[in-house]
């Protein structure tokens, strides 16, 4: 009975994203440096991207760099950002049953972007 558990356990392993996978994690941007933005650096905000797994079988969501600017640009109304750092984040529960993991990035906007009319920044 024990061997037919640990079998059917690794069996499910060695399956991790076999039905369904939909996952991007690029891990690469070309960040602007505050001296691209004449050291004038305006507010900082934050973006992220998550990917979630479920049951070693169906992955989605978009948890790379790409994405986690994207939502920072996009909340903030800038065209590009200054110094952007990112951290990952995950979170495994009983052994890969439920998989969460993120990256959020925390930028700075350069101050002509933050002044500017219009901007959805402050």
């Amino acid at each position: 009975m024990n061997r037919s558990i640990i079998g059917s356990a690794a069996f499910a392993a060695l399956l991790t994203g076999c039905l369904y996978s939909d996952v991007r994690v690029p891990l690469s941007y070309g960040s602007a440096t505050p001296g691209d933005a004449g050291g004038n650096l305006g507010q900082e905000v934050t973006g992220m991207g998550c990917n979630s797994a479920l049951l070693w079988l169906f992955a989605w969501g978009d948890g790379g760099y790409e994405a986690a600017v994207h939502d920072a640009k996009a909340a903030s109304g800038a065209a590009f950002l200054v110094d952007v750092k990112a951290d990952t984040t995950y979170t495994n529960v009983v052994l890969g049953l439920y998989q969460h993991e993120c990256t959020k990035i925390t930028a700075r906007i350069p101050a002509a972007v933050a002044s500017a009319p219009g901007s959805k920044a402050q």
